[in-house]
């Protein structure tokens, strides 16, 4: 059985998204589970989760612990707003300017109606990569 040799590591090494800064909006797995590799990968992850309710994997219980939520939240920093409220929408696109990736998976329409579809996302930010998820497409 042949060697694997360890490269030398060095503890400065940035990591491959270094730098990079995503926001996550969405909830349950499909989001949940492209950020966390992100964030595995260095990234900046700011999970954006609903205030006095959070991401609904906080409730995936196994034998009454939240498994789901500890492995798709590792590495991710967290705050809570309401981008349904005028507050809640101007703090969600100061955070917009200084990020390079938005993922969501809300039902279509629904960043629409709160006035933050990619319109007014890319106005804040030209360069911001939007990642919509969902199981229908955005018209289906």
């Amino acid at each position: 059985v042949p060697t694997i040799r360890r490269r030398d590591y060095k503890p400065d090494t940035p990591a491959p998204l270094d730098e990079v800064r995503v926001l996550d909006l969405s909830r349950l797995v499909a989001g949940n589970a492209l950020t966390h590799v992100l964030a595995d990968y260095g990234a900046e992850v700011i999970k954006v989760e609903r205030p006095g309710i959070g991401d609904d994997l906080r409730n995936w219980r196994v034998e009454g612990k939240s498994i789901h939520w500890k492995v798709y939240a590792r590495n991710k920093k967290s705050i809570t707003l309401n981008p349904g409220d005028n507050k809640g929408r101007e703090l969600l696109l100061r955070l917009v300017e200084d990020a390079q990736v938005l993922v969501e998976n809300f039902l279509p329409g629904k960043l629409e109606k709160w006035n933050l579809g990619p319109d007014a996302l890319l106005e804040r930010n030209p360069r911001l990569v939007i990642v919509r998820i969902s199981g229908w497409g955005q018209t289906g």
